[in-house]
């Protein structure tokens, strides 16, 4: 089994009250105005960011979204007592947003790839956007 396979949805009530407020606390500090919403989609727990001030907390091609969904892993693990859950912060759809990006960009490269017969070479990706290239171009 995979490390992917083997994380799970967060179920523990205080861990995801403590997600919560952290995030709404960090977001606050941070001075934006959002609100943190939490539901399940597919095999992870959701913490979606709302609000007039959601896309600041995106940051440069996600860089922030992607450091808080970090920190936010690691204030659940504290209360997992060592398991891990698969948590996904998110901002007003911004994730769903840029994958629909990246299998528009997948596709037109792997075109232009067989076209041109040549290696196309792209800018690093974090490990989730990697995934979301290597499984559209494997169909």
């Amino acid at each position: 089994m995979s490390e992917q396979e083997a994380l799970r949805p967060l179920t523990d009530p205080e861990a995801i009250a403590a997600v919560s407020t952290f995030l709404s606390t960090t977001v606050a500090d941070m001075g934006m105005d959002c609100t943190v919403s939490v539901h399940e989609l597919a095999r992870e727990t959701v913490f979606e960011l709302r609000g007039p001030d959601a896309a600041q907390t995106v940051g440069k091609k996600g860089v922030t979204l992607d450091a808080l969904q970090t920190l936010a892993s690691r204030v659940a693990s504290k209360h997992l007592r060592g398991e891990r859950a698969a948590i996904v912060v998110d901002a007003a759809g911004w994730r769903e947003q840029r994958e629909q990006a990246l299998l528009s960009m997948a596709q037109h490269l792997g075109q232009q790839c067989v076209a041109q017969g040549k290696v196309i070479v792209m800018d690093p990706l974090p490990p989730r956007e990697r995934r979301v290239i290597h499984l559209a171009l494997a169909r």
